[in-house]
């Protein structure tokens, strides 16, 4: 079934793989989904923020730490009716969506997903700066400063639609600042109608969203990731103009009058009010998007290249001609498997010799102390001497996701990996070759969970029984089998591997995430942490 929003693997439970209407007993789901159940051992629970038919949003902290943070709540069992295969994947879904395009610094950054015998528990980066509509009914921006808001979303959209997921819920409300500071960065948050969608799929049909951000085909339930980008033109009009196309007050229309008119009239955006109040750039923007024929609207990716929201000039100067932290952030958004292999490659590399000179001169600037490693302090101190604009937990969140084997540093194997421009290096197909021989042990042609579990590093543990929070290793191969496995056999062919390692959904280049350079007027904090500092996971 093309577009659908519940994927089972070959290596789920049992319950899971049920018709996807089965009505199942709660007594049968305590721990399906095989998350870690500690997370009131690991959290205090706290106030409520949010409410929602999806669940509810507390704010949380954690009791070794003392950091803040927010946590989301789904019931394992709907409002109406009993709990079904189909439900449960779907909420599947949403967090494996979040654990992959949450790692830009586009979108709230996933730090974990628990569950017990009645929910899931996502805790996830907490932000204080409100929906972004209500930080513009009290904070007036200019047309400058909403081009660069539909910039972020435009490079959170196009970041989505790379890896071959559309989101199906651009509003304001999804969409927060990280903290009330003017400048905070701006996060998509809310991943539950996210769906996994290929290019070579038929369109989709089931209709969801919010019906005045709808596209003209996803009301006549066919469409494609192209309803997100409409979806975009639609929110940067109501920024701009305070108010949606059709309707002074949207609140007066039916449903039935509001998808007629979306579906039927075109966007006139040269209203002699419109001409007088907005650019000229603006509205040409807005043309391009709020084109009725999908096949005559951009992709994310090219509405980024319009003028009136691409970014200003940046510091050529910088290391990698300023792209460290896009370059970062990419790489976090690849899966666990594609990383691990990548940082294969990089391997062989060095074992060759072939590093490139510009990469090895940024990572001695990093590396302080000479340790041949990075630690945290290392990485955030430098970016931001460098000339970069990351809060201290955002420089975490990125150490996380980058540090493939998960000891809590940067090697140089690594930071190649993370750093080196894969979309413009051909992957030499000896490459793949090698590592799926390393990989398929037993030679028979097929990549199994037990030689991926294998190949992961032996100081994780084999698996978990206690529910404790980390990573095991079998729990790390089955992501990895459902990140390559298409056909859902239980098994990596060599046709798959090179699929995953080779093929993108759609353009992922570098522009389309936030460079995070300082402005020009912003003072660099001093280069280096102070000597001696203690490093993570020596």
């Amino acid at each position: 079934m093309a577009g659908k929003d519940y994927v089972f693997s070959a290596t789920d439970d049992p319950i899971l793989k049920q018709p996807p209407k089965t009505a199942l007993d709660p007594e049968e789901i305590k721990g399906v989904f095989g998350y870690p159940r500690d997370v009131r051992e690991r959290f205090h629970f706290g106030e409520v923020i949010g409410t929602g038919s999806y669940g509810v949003v507390r704010r949380c902290i954690e009791k070794e730490s003392h950091k803040e943070y927010a946590v989301k709540t789904l019931p394992k069992t709907p409002k109406k009716g009993p709990p079904t295969p189909r439900y449960l994947l779907k909420l599947r879904n949403e967090v494996d969506v979040m654990r992959q395009v949450g790692n830009s610094l586009n979108a709230v950054h996933l730090l974990g997903a628990y569950e017990d015998d009645h929910e899931i528990h996502l805790v996830m980066e907490l932000c204080t700066g409100g929906p972004l509509l209500d930080r513009l009914l009290t904070h007036k921006r200019s047309e400058q400063d909403i081009a660069q808001i539909a910039r972020s979303i435009l490079q959170f959209i196009a970041q989505c639609h790379a890896k071959g997921i559309v989101y199906r819920d651009v509003k304001t409300d999804n969409f927060l600042f990280q903290s009330k500071a003017d400048g905070s960065p701006l996060k998509a948050t809310d991943f539950g109608l996210s769906i996994r969608h290929w290019p070579n799929e038929p369109p989709m049909k089931s209709r969801t969203g919010t019906p005045a951000y709808m596209a003209p085909e996803l009301i006549m339930q066919n469409y494609t990731e192209l309803a997100d980008v409409w979806s975009v033109g639609m929110l940067t009009y109501q920024l701009l103009t305070g108010r949606f196309p059709y309707w002074d007050d949207i609140s007066k229309c039916s449903l039935k009058q509001l998808w007629a008119a979306i579906v039927t009239k075109d966007v006139d955006l040269d209203r002699p009010d419109l001409v007088g109040s907005l650019s000229e750039g603006a509205r040409s923007f807005l043309k391009m998007l709020l084109v009725r024929n999908p096949d005559d609207r951009p992709s994310a990716h090219e509405a980024l290249m319009h003028p009136w929201v691409m970014e200003g000039g940046t510091a050529t100067a910088l290391p990698l001609q300023g792209s460290v932290v896009q370059r970062l952030q990419r790489f976090a958004t690849y899966g666990d498997l594609k990383q691990l292999v990548l940082k294969r490659i990089s391997e062989l590399h060095l074992e060759e010799g072939a590093v490139g000179g510009e990469l090895r001169d940024l990572f001695d600037q990093l590396d302080v102390d000479s340790s041949g490693w990075l630690s945290l302090d290392e990485l955030s101190h430098g970016l931001r001497a460098q000339g970069y604009s990351l809060s201290d937990e955002e420089a975490r969140q990125l150490m996380s996701e980058v540090d493939v084997d998960g000891n809590g540093k940067l090697d140089f194997d690594e930071f190649m990996a993370t750093l080196v421009d894969w979309n413009e290096v051909q992957i030499y197909r000896a490459d793949l070759d090698r590592i799926f021989g390393e990989m398929d042990t037993d030679g028979d042609g097929f990549i199994s969970l037990a030689e991926i579990a294998e190949y992961l590093p032996s100081y994780l543990p084999l698996s978990s029984e206690s529910g404790d929070s980390g990573d095991d290793r079998m729990t790390i191969a089955k992501r990895m089998l459902r990140e390559a496995d298409k056909n859902e056999d239980g098994f990596i062919s060599r046709d798959e591997f090179n699929h995953l390692m080779v093929k993108s959904m759609g353009p992922d280049s570098l522009d389309q995430y936030d460079s995070r350079i300082m402005k020009p007027d912003t003072p660099r904090q001093s280069a280096a942490p102070r000597q001696g500092a203690t490093k993570r996971g020596g």
